[in-house]
């Protein structure tokens, strides 16, 4: 044909060319395939890339938020954290385990806080048997020797006071005691004369008698002031089993106990376990001796005249003002009579009042030491929301302070009204010349 074209080629052609037209879209599909194969690959990647650059960030914020909270005062740090949540995806928080964190975080914290509770109001306690006490609960090291050396420091204290302080005395009383002990005295160098005897005669029955009666006038006169200017002596620290089982059960209790002035734990336990307290039944006012009510005390004045030897020589009369029962006095006063029960219930009396006002004095440093220590913590969270946390715990302890000295202060007035009562005036001494 013209040109060399034959026709019946066509079809020749298509089929020897049909492989490689099947192969060619093989390829391109294999193209195709590999290309969705990588963008897949890529996406994937892309997404683990973000994924682990998002969990990094969130490591790094959380990271931050335990730094910073480890800087806050106890007690607002596991708050402070669970506040932050909200800034943390819901997935990390989750996977972390976050809040299970910070509920034992929490734990930890309080009791933290109860171990510096402890440490503090042990460094300001004065009976070495509680600190001691406070030690066996004291978990850190550091503390326990720190408390072991104050405790130690504090029996020394005890142990260098002197024999007798006159200063412990009021001035009325320190003028009493002087005059009494003067005479003391000169009771007992007569007592030493008579037991000596005149020269060549030797020692009169009487005169000894009469001189021993003096000396153990004065010194009974003066053995009061005595016990009230002599040493303190270390106070008991007393628990029983029943007390010491329920306050371990409840370290809410035991650190309420520890913080209080309190060293009886039994007391202590008594007054807490019943949640229904007994009310204290209202005083019955105590009957006037005299059926006069302005009296103050059960005692009346008597003159009495006594002779005793000169210093230089011979002898001079003295004139006494003693004191007696007042006459019709309730029957509950009439005890008093003799002089030993009352100086005995006397001194029990003072000791009681010596007590309570240690404990209220001990109140007043818990509270201004509460304050501090709240005023230091508002000050380290600021203004903020995080300030609510010491003022609330400090206004709580602080409360519990009030409620003691207040129960503390009650039981002071009515002792001192009862020794005022009971309260027998020193003898005034008059030197009446002949």
């Amino acid at each position: 044909m013209a040109n060399g074209y034959d026709p019946g080629d066509y079809l020749g052609q298509f089929l020897n060319q049909l492989p490689q037209m099947y192969q060619a879209k093989k390829n391109a599909e294999l193209q195709r395939e590999r290309f969705e194969y990588y963008k897949g690959k890529d996406a994937q990647a892309y997404q683990e890339k973000q994924a682990t650059k998002a969990y990094n960030q969130n490591v790094t914020a959380w990271t931050q938020m335990t730094n910073f909270a480890k800087e806050m005062p106890f007690g607002q740090q596991a708050n402070f954290l669970r506040k932050q949540l909200d800034t943390l995806p819901q997935d990390f928080i989750e996977s972390q385990n976050i809040n299970k964190f910070i509920d034992n975080y929490e734990v930890i914290e309080k009791n933290e806080l109860d171990q510096i509770s402890m440490y503090d109001n042990a460094m300001m306690e004065d009976n070495p048997g509680k600190i001691d006490f406070t030690i066996k609960n004291i978990q850190n090291p550091t503390r326990k020797r720190q408390l072991l050396s104050y405790k130690k420091r504090i029996e020394s204290e005890y142990f260098k006071q002197k024999p007798f302080d006159i200063n412990k005395l009021t001035y009325a009383e320190q003028r009493v005691y002087n005059v009494n002990e003067s005479m003391l005295k000169d009771a007992e160098e007569e007592l030493a004369l008579a037991l000596e005897g005149v020269p060549g005669k030797g020692p009169d029955d009487k005169s000894i008698l009469a001189a021993r009666k003096k000396v153990d006038k004065y010194r009974g006169a003066i053995e009061p002031y005595v016990k009230k200017g002599a040493p303190i002596t270390i106070p008991d620290f007393n628990y029983s089993p029943e007390s010491l089982k329920a306050l371990t059960d409840d370290p809410d209790l035991m650190s309420s106990f520890l913080a209080a002035p309190e060293d009886d734990m039994d007391a202590f336990y008594n007054s807490v376990k019943s949640p229904t307290p007994t009310p204290t039944p209202t005083p019955t006012p105590t009957p006037d001796p005299n059926n006069n009510p302005t009296i103050t005390n059960i005692w009346e004045p008597v003159k009495r005249t006594v002779t005793r030897p000169k210093a230089g020589g011979g002898t001079e009369t003295v004139v006494m003002t003693d004191y007696k029962l007042k006459s019709g006095v309730p029957k509950e006063f009439q005890k008093y009579s003799s002089k030993n029960t009352y100086q005995r219930d006397a001194l029990r009396i003072v000791k009681e009042i010596d007590r309570l006002e240690t404990a209220i004095e001990n109140v007043d440093n818990n509270i201004a030491q509460i304050n501090r220590q709240v005023g230091s913590q508002v000050q380290r969270a600021g203004m903020g929301p995080a300030s609510i946390v010491p003022v609330t715990r400090g206004k709580g302890a602080a409360e519990q302070q009030v409620k003691n000295k207040e129960r503390f202060q009650k039981e002071l007035d009515l002792l001192r009204k009862r020794y005022e009562l009971i309260q027998r005036p020193g003898p005034e001494v008059t030197l009446d010349a002949e």
